[in-house]
């Protein structure tokens, strides 16, 4: 991976453990901070019925906490994933975890979170992916 894209990966991290700090929650890349990054998507998505933030700023919310979704991923299940930036869908360049042919998209997932409630709840998600890497 770039050094710069993986920088840039590393800080959206970063900032996820920060902010996390504001709701009370110490993400320490643990599988418990699943629950805890759900109740914090569960306040945000909440709060855009409210505040009808841009597109741009709803996308920043995703990757922030999609980045942290996406590290607690690859360090629980399979190290050996690496962030891309890559056209996959021929709809232009999407962020997301790549190793062989397997590809993980928690930044989407997060943004879907976000805009639809908790029928895109993260905790499901983590738990598919889980059970995939333990087959």
């Amino acid at each position: 991976m770039d050094k710069t894209f993986e920088e840039y990966i590393l800080g959206m991290n970063k900032r996820a453990v920060e902010y996390a700090k504001s709701f009370d929650k110490d993400f320490n890349y643990k599988e418990d901070n699943i629950e805890d990054l759900e109740e914090i998507l569960d306040y945000y998505s909440n709060d855009l019925k409210s505040e009808m933030p841009t597109e741009n700023q709803i996308y920043s919310m995703a990757l922030i906490w999609g980045a942290y979704l996406g590290q607690m991923i690859k360090e629980h299940f399979n190290p050996a994933l690496n962030w891309v930036n890559e056209d996959v869908f021929d709809d232009g360049e999407i962020i997301h975890l790549k190793s062989g042919e397997n590809r993980i998209f928690p930044i989407d997932k997060v943004y879907k979170r976000l805009i639809n409630g908790k029928e895109d709840n993260i905790i499901s998600f983590y738990k598919v992916i889980k059970e995939e890497f333990n087959n």
